[in-house]
């Protein structure tokens, strides 16, 4: 599994989350995923995302994600 934490309107893919804490979502890994596929898988792309990380540093689009990897999503800002 790798668990995602979603912030600003990223949250709203959770549903019944609290609108003022962040939203966790656990999401399946998929073995040679790259960062870019993951968002995709999940709805979103690079356009939507603001700074992102993947265990504490920042996420590039062919990062190669892992089992128990933590990422973090940021709402482009407007």
């Amino acid at each position: 599994m790798i668990e995602v934490f979603l912030y600003g309107g990223l949250k709203k893919i959770v549903e019944q989350c609290n609108p003022n804490a962040s939203a966790i979502m656990l999401c399946e890994y998929v073995e040679g995923e790259h960062f870019e596929e993951m968002l995709r898988r999940l709805g979103l792309n690079l356009d939507v995302v603001g700074d992102c990380y993947i265990n504490n540093a920042p996420a590039n689009p062919d990062n190669v994600l892992h089992a128990h990897d933590i990422i973090e999503l940021n709402q482009r800002a407007l």
